[in-house]
């Protein structure tokens, strides 16, 4: 799959090269139905795919994780990124999720259970204040029962174009939160790093309902300019799909950027 998306990325470049603006072929040849959108921060240029579904909310899963982090954090509810939670003993289905975590390695590992406790610690009526100044998505964390999960099963449902948004505005340190926090949340968000780049970003995969909906937001910082990029795709076979996501992404960065890693 990797081969067929470096192949529809040379023919675009050829075909579409400064003035390309539709990445449909990316997705059509990921054999996916999604949205992707990309926006250059300098000048606000946009490359998309997937037409009206970039403005279809779905639940935003473990991508929620950035902007719960920066809630926690200025919450005080967690101190740092190496904040540690002992591991509950509760076997799950991942195995890196069955040990002690710090708050910066749940993150980056989407250790779901870590984040739920420490939600609950901060209680539903912190959190819904918290979102009422953000303008994250739709806002709706439901009823108290739902403190814990309603990112992962909702009410909570975002955009990629709203993703975007919320991205733009954390890049340019524009949220509700004080500078160090959100500095040490995208020092959290980072993935990988070149010479002249940084690749930052966070994936989600929601689990359950009729079709399991995969994630990857974030930004790459290449050559003195900022990419901002939000993806959601369709997953029908997960264990076939969920890798697409970064390489969708990636191959989508390149072609607009000229980034490699």
């Amino acid at each position: 799959m990797k081969a067929c998306l470096a192949a529809i990325t040379a023919i675009m470049a050829v075909a579409l090269p400064v003035h390309a603006q539709d990445l449909d072929p990316l997705l059509d040849d990921a054999g996916v139905t999604g949205a992707i959108l990309i926006q250059r921060v300098s000048d606000g240029r946009e490359w998309s795919g997937g037409a009206e579904r970039l403005d279809e909310r779905f639940i935003p899963a473990s991508t929620f994780k950035i902007p719960n982090s920066l809630i926690l954090l200025q919450s005080g509810t967690v101190s740092g990124p190496q904040d540690a939670l002992a591991w509950d003993g509760t076997e799950r289905s991942f195995a890196a999720w069955n040990q002690d975590q710090t708050f910066a390695e749940a993150f980056q590992r989407s250790t779901v259970w870590a984040y739920q406790h420490w939600t609950r610690q901060l209680g539903h009526e912190a959190m819904k204040t918290h979102m009422a100044s953000l303008g994250y998505g739709n806002g709706d964390i439901g009823d108290a029962p739902l403190v814990d999960r309603f990112w992962l099963a909702g009410p909570l449902a975002i955009s990629a174009r709203e993703q975007i948004g919320f991205l733009s505005r954390l890049h340019a340190a524009d949220l509700p939160f004080d500078e160090d926090v959100m500095a040490s949340v995208i020092a959290m968000m980072a993935q990988a790093s070149g010479d002249s780049w940084t690749l930052h970003g966070k994936t989600g995969w929601r689990v359950g309902g009729e079709t399991d909906i995969g994630w990857y937001v974030g930004w790459l910082d290449h050559d003195g300019d900022t990419w901002l990029f939000a993806l959601n795709i369709d997953m029908p076979d997960p264990a076939s799909q969920v890798s697409l996501r970064a390489s969708i992404v990636e191959t989508a960065l390149g072609l607009v950027s000229g980034w490699s890693r």
